[in-house]
């Protein structure tokens, strides 16, 4: 099978784009991004990255909470809030890391709050995803988030794959 790449733009100074053919169906895709059982599978932005959990609300108004600890054990938590949620083809929610992400419930944010969209468009037994991250407060923050949600794409088509 043809090994799918991610297609990065960068369209101003607070904003990313990543564009992904995934080989699975639509519906697939969507519950594998949106499934805390799912999410502890693929969500790597680092090499030797684990998640130690996922918690999803997902509705409008809902949030959601991903704990991941590096192999130093430091622990990198992102929390935030779904603004839409359209089965299976659309979700809007912020994003923003915890102060202090070790504990288990939901912690104090640091306030660099941004704006991801994700869009799941069927093209036949594939689904082509749309990943837009918004509201960088600098280019720094912007480039690493791009690394960091380039390795993960790429282990969540790895993760669809072998499902």
């Amino acid at each position: 099978m043809m090994t799918q790449t991610n297609e990065l733009q960068k369209p101003d100074n607070a904003s990313l784009i990543l564009r992904r053919v995934l080989n699975a169906p639509q519906e697939l895709a969507f519950r594998v991004w949106t499934s805390p059982e799912h999410i502890q599978h693929w969500m790597r932005p680092e090499p030797g990255m684990s998640t130690r959990s996922a918690k999803m609300d997902l509705r409008v108004g809902g949030r959601f909470r991903i704990q991941m600890q590096d192999e130093d054990g430091e622990y990198f938590t992102a929390a935030g809030e779904f603004q839409e949620v359209t089965p299976p083809e659309k979700l809007v929610y912020t994003w923003d890391w915890e102060k202090d992400g070790s504990g288990d419930e939901f912690g104090e944010l640091e306030g660099n709050t941004t704006e991801i969209t994700v869009e799941f468009i069927p093209r036949g037994a594939q689904t082509e995803m749309f990943f837009t991250h918004t509201r960088f407060a600098t280019t720094e923050s912007r480039d690493n988030h791009a690394r960091g949600w380039g390795r993960i794409i790429d282990t969540l088509a790895a993760y669809l794959e072998s499902k």
